[in-house]
């Protein structure tokens, strides 16, 4: 669905519908980079669109349309940062840890989807929800944006020793 870099439109990029967002964007999200910044508020509306979905008793039919759409996105979204990650970190400790990161949220979804076999439906879903959000939240806030800032310090010619120390004091702030 996400080939070759080119983000294909489906349906949900047309929903416009009205709902309680249980994560907000907001100018704390961004990261400076827009490619990653676009990526990540269409995230955010997934995850938005779930838990409204969940909220409202859905049919299952469309549930499992959002979870698709989040797990191919997520996985597009995971293979674009890796990309600009590589270009400015490549074989860096900074780049191994985020990848590790990446693959952690994907064992987590692997785990929280099993137990459907043997908790409740909205069970599971809850904790799809609140994991998605804590991790969502957390990892823009902390990892990308420590990322971004030091390939953005990089890109205004500092090197990488140099951009990962300023990036680490502008987190500190």
């Amino acid at each position: 669905m996400y080939e070759d870099g080119a983000i294909q439109e489906s349906w949900l990029d047309n929903v416009m519908n009205e709902f309680s967002a249980v994560l907000i964007w907001n100018e704390n999200y961004f990261t400076g980079i827009p490619e990653i910044d676009e990526q990540h508020k269409r995230l955010v509306h997934l995850v938005n669109l779930l838990a409204d979905s969940i909220a409202n008793e859905p049919d299952i039919n469309y549930l499992n349309y959002i979870f698709t759409e989040l797990a191919e996105y997520s996985m597009y979204h995971f293979q674009t940062e890796e990309n600009i990650w590589h270009r400015y970190l490549p074989n860096d400790s900074w780049e191994a840890g985020h990848e590790m990161e990446h693959n952690h949220f994907v064992s987590i979804i692997i785990k929280l989807e099993k137990e459907e076999q043997s908790k409740p439906l909205d069970q599971v879903l809850g904790n799809v929800l609140s994991f998605l959000i804590d991790w969502l939240s957390n990892h823009i806030l902390q990892s990308d944006k420590r990322m971004a800032k030091a390939v953005l310090a990089m890109q205004s010619g500092l090197s990488l020793g140099q951009a990962k120390l300023l990036a680490d004091q502008e987190m500190k702030k």
